[in-house]
């Protein structure tokens, strides 16, 4: 099988993943805070986090998006701003706080030329807004936002940044103290090469948070809301997938990040020129951006894409066909009644991989 949808999902996943999950499914319950206590160091030295006691594990990306757009203390009258660019476990709650907590907001546009209209972001920023929550990149066109340039606005207009980083976790470098986001989540099963059932949420010390419902400690005589919240909010730790990202990041480091860059960046350029090169295929997206990660979207002029789907599928390659589970991109780069068609590549693929879908397609093209 040619596996080319990296973007939902890494695979296959390094034998050591394997054997590490393997491994803690043999281990008696009083080992188990060895492997959590591992995993934290590993995670948060990877990804650059200042203060490991400001980090939960979570279930998922979305869980962990999830438990930071619920436990920020919203005032009715704030102002969230987004981009068009957002995947559904984000935009969800752009509309699902204007609806319960009264939240206003804006979601940023495109530019001329690539994901997110800067000019337009700070008029907005300038009117006010409480806090900027975007994707550092779009898991449909494969574009990295200049997610650099956006924090330095929020910090220069005292708003409160919330970074995303399921499409860029593992796949580009990434330094959270020298980012210093206030509000960082990232998904484990995609470019850390952990399994399914794993993400992450980093909370900087200068934002509180409120778990009003309840609060893990029983104070006698107080009752008091959290200003951070903890493995009683947001579900036990998930031991074993904890596991197997602390292997997949042993195993990124092993490889380095120059040689993964290169390789990534070679494979997708070589998938990006290949398919603006057929004719009847369209890379959605802005082709003059030059900062992408390792997927591209396609959509045809000549030939359904169900059908160059399924006739692939017969050759063994594997992309993703639809929207996504982003319906404001879609709506954004006009496809939002066709979908799109995805390939993604990881450092499990090769050029000869790489080639292979782009002679199938020529072939099914004509």
């Amino acid at each position: 099988m040619i596996y080319l949808n990296n973007a939902g999902t890494t695979w296959p996943k390094p034998e050591s993943v394997n054997d590490a999950i393997n491994h803690f499914n043999e281990l008696p319950p009083d080992q188990w805070r060895s492997v959590f206590g591992e995993g934290i160091r590993t995670v948060t030295s990877f990804l650059g986090i200042p203060n490991p006691e400001r980090f939960l594990f979570t279930q998922s990306c979305t869980q962990a998006l999830a438990t930071a757009f619920s436990d920020f203390p919203w005032e009715h009258g704030d102002r969230l701003i987004i981009s068009t660019m957002e995947h559904h476990a984000l935009s969800r709650w752009y509309y699902k706080l204007h609806q319960e907590r009264g939240v206003e907001g804006v979601i940023i546009p495109r530019a001329t030329e690539g994901p997110f209209d800067l000019d337009f972001f700070e008029d907005e920023l300038k009117k006010g807004a409480r806090m900027v929550a975007i994707s550092m990149a779009s898991n449909v066109t494969g574009e990295i936002l200049p997610f650099e340039e956006v924090i330095r606005l929020c910090k220069s207009y005292g708003v409160v940044c919330l970074l995303d980083g399921a499409q860029t976790s593992g796949i580009i470098p990434i330094n959270v103290a020298e980012l210093d986001p206030d509000i960082f989540v990232f998904a484990g099963h995609k470019g850390p090469y952990g399994p399914q059932g794993i993400g992450g949420l980093y909370i900087a010390e200068s934002v509180n948070m409120t778990c009003p419902s309840a609060a893990c400690e029983l104070v006698p005589g107080e009752k008091k809301a959290s200003v951070f919240p903890t493995y009683c909010d947001t579900g036990s730790a998930p031991m074993m997938t904890i596991a197997g990202i602390t292997a997949g990041i042993k195993w990124l480091e092993e490889k380095g990040w120059d040689e993964l860059l290169s390789h990534q960046n070679k494979l997708a350029s070589k998938m990006r020129k290949g398919l603006s090169d057929i004719e009847g295929i369209k890379i959605v997206g802005s082709q003059n951006y030059h900062r992408y990660t390792g997927a591209v979207s396609i959509k045809s002029a000549s030939v359904p894409l169900e059908e160059i789907k399924d006739k692939l599928k017969k050759e063994s390659i594997i992309g993703s066909l639809g929207f996504q589970c982003a319906p404001l991109a879609h709506e954004a780069i006009g496809t939002s009644e066709t979908g799109t068609l995805r390939f993604s590549v990881g450092p499990m693929n090769t050029e000869v991989e790489v080639q292979t879908l782009l002679d199938g397609i020529q072939r099914i093209i004509r």
